[in-house]
């Protein structure tokens, strides 16, 4: 699996487009059926809402997407969104765009453009991260060692804490990405450290 841009964190946008209210939710997801549910919540959420378009793209052994214009126009809304999603490079989300319809026509350009703004802003608005084949394991060090180790290399980028315990010595469960796992290892045997409990994960390193 290569690296992949998403999200870490569900994002939200609000913006009043000719008195339209259009209401931007994504989410990260990893599975279709994932995707299906969270256009399905947010539709129960605003289903008092005048239209809930949505777009989705999963890497779920290969490439899946859909999207829906939710009775909107053909084409005003579930592709633009889509379209938000792709020219981000994202993959591994899910983006409802809730709009209330404000007494304006917007036209079909109007849509397009309103949708995809709407899409493009929430995605942008979202904490984001890449994310990359990982290894997670486990090192114990006194903590001169640590304190090194923690200046030489960088928080959420070379590596992450998945939990960490201050006694006698710092014993931390650590991940990384497998291309940084090999300098990382290189520090520890370096100092006859050894390195325990390795298992394959995804890493995420935040932007």
């Amino acid at each position: 699996m290569d690296c992949y841009l998403s999200l870490i964190s569900n994002a939200t946008f609000k913006t009043n487009i000719k008195r339209s209210i259009f209401l931007g939710h994504a989410v990260h997801c990893t599975t279709e059926q994932r995707a299906k549910e969270f256009i399905k919540e947010i539709s129960r959420q605003y289903k008092d809402a005048t239209h809930n378009c949505w777009a989705y793209k999963v890497n779920e052994n290969g490439i899946k997407f859909n999207f829906s214009d939710a009775g909107e126009p053909h084409g005003s809304a579930g592709r633009p969104i889509f379209s938000a999603v792709e020219s981000l490079d994202m993959t591994n989300v899910a983006v409802v765009v809730t709009r209330y319809f404000g007494g304006v026509k917007l036209g079909i350009r109007g849509l397009i453009d309103a949708y995809k703004f709407t899409a493009q802003r929430t995605l942008e608005n979202g904490e984001k991260g890449k994310y990359c084949p990982g290894i997670r394991f486990v090192v114990e060090m006194d903590y001169s060692t640590w304190n090194f180790f923690s200046g030489k290399y960088h928080k959420e980028k070379d590596f992450n804490v998945a939990e960490i315990d201050y006694g006698a010595s710092v014993k931390a469960t650590l991940t990384s990405q497998i291309e940084k796992f090999a300098s990382l290892s290189k520090f520890f045997n370096e100092r006859h450290i050894p390195i325990e409990s390795k298992e394959h994960i995804t890493f995420i390193e935040k932007l």
